[in-house]
């Protein structure tokens, strides 16, 4: 074995080590190995990522300044380079953090916008003469704030779904599709509530004729179906400031206005905001500077250091983060009817065994 094949190697083990998401471990592989490359051709190259020497990593971070990568790809990379150096066992922060590499603090602005009622219509006319999936997944990310991949995968939830809404819940449970399979209760904007069920009445009626999936892909697979997707979302006109995740900045806007409307505090505003969205109660600098951006003038004053800070050090669950993600997986399975991911070996053949004609898994593993 080579080298660079043991250092590539040993970048995987260690990125599986970090955890996370299948596409953050690959994402983190990826970005290590550029700067492995660049060792190479220095002639440094080790066959660990935590044995290559500090002034090497320097020397790519400036490398890849002078090639015009942007403040964001440049930390997503060493924060990648930092993490596998670190569970290889070698801890860089202290001499290679970004102050140290000197790499400009990235810009959360947000390069997205929410849209207008004239152009949510015009996108709407446009979706249904290309595709009816679309449709209905546009309809669903404008009154839910679903991201790409969520409003994708979201057809075996929604009956379930349906009944909440029925019931009277302010709230729908959303695990399927979301980042690194994060459970979060979804907030209703209740203004819309009459448009929401009738949304997710349609896209149910949809999914059903079509094996509980919005968007088919040539192969059946996850996979296929988003490259469809986003073929779909070009002849639509969804790209740049008003992509798919401008329908988030839309939701997120109109639910932010009703909750200040209502009364609610303001920072409890962005609290609640940040849950709904999937970010969790200590982003609320990063909602207020993109989703709320607009509307910036109304939370003015009524955000404390002190109010970050302790929302920051809420007490950890009392379960470990994997066991308690797996618990969620099986309670929205349960709840939904389908499996969600691959909960373990005996469940999946349990759920193969139950599978009826009309409730097939939506996309092949």
């Amino acid at each position: 074995m080579s080298m660079m094949s043991k250092a590539v190697h040993s970048c995987a083990v260690s990125s599986k080590k970090a955890g996370g998401s299948f596409a953050t471990q690959q994402n983190r592989r990826f970005d290590t190995t550029g700067l492995l490359r660049f060792a190479r051709q220095l002639g440094e190259l080790r066959a660990s990522v935590g044995e290559i020497a500090p002034w090497v990593i320097h020397a790519y971070a400036q490398y890849c300044i002078a090639q015009g990568k942007t403040a964001g790809t440049l930390a997503n990379i060493f924060s990648a380079v930092r993490v596998t150096s670190r569970h290889a066992g070698r801890d860089i922060d202290h001499v290679c953090n970004n102050t140290e590499l000197q790499l400009a603090r990235r810009v959360r602005r947000g390069a997205k916008r929410a849209m207008n009622p004239m152009e949510i219509d015009q996108l709407i006319e446009r979706a249904k003469r290309i595709d009816q999936g679309l449709t209905h997944m546009i309809s669903l990310a404008l009154h839910l704030g679903l991201r790409r991949k969520e409003a994708l995968m979201c057809a075996p939830d929604l009956q379930m779904w349906l009944d909440a809404l029925v019931r009277g819940d302010s709230t729908l449970a959303l695990m399927r599709g979301s980042k690194n399979a994060r459970p979060r209760q979804v907030r209703i904007i209740e203004s819309e509530r009459s448009q929401t069920i009738e949304a997710i009445r349609c896209a149910l009626a949809y999914a059903r004729e079509h094996n509980h999936e919005l968007i088919t892909g040539t192969g059946r697979t996850l996979k296929s179906a988003m490259n469809r997707l986003r073929a779909l979302l070009r002849r639509a006109g969804m790209v740049g400031p008003i992509s798919f995740h401008s329908l988030r900045y839309t939701y997120a806007l109109k639910s932010a206005l009703e909750m200040l409307d209502g009364g609610m505090a303001p920072y409890e505003v962005l609290v609640e905001l940040s849950e709904s969205l999937g970010h969790g109660p200590t982003r609320i600098q990063m909602i207020l500077g993109h989703y709320c951006q607009s509307i910036r003038e109304r939370f003015e004053g009524h955000i404390s250091l002190h109010n970050i800070e302790s929302d920051r050090h809420r007490p950890p669950s009392k379960l470990p983060r994997a066991t308690a993600r797996l618990a969620a997986k099986r309670r929205h399975s349960e709840l939904s009817g389908y499996p969600i991911g691959r909960i373990d070996a005996a469940h999946d053949e349990a759920c193969s065994a139950d599978d009826t004609p009309g409730q097939e898994h939506p996309f092949k593993a």
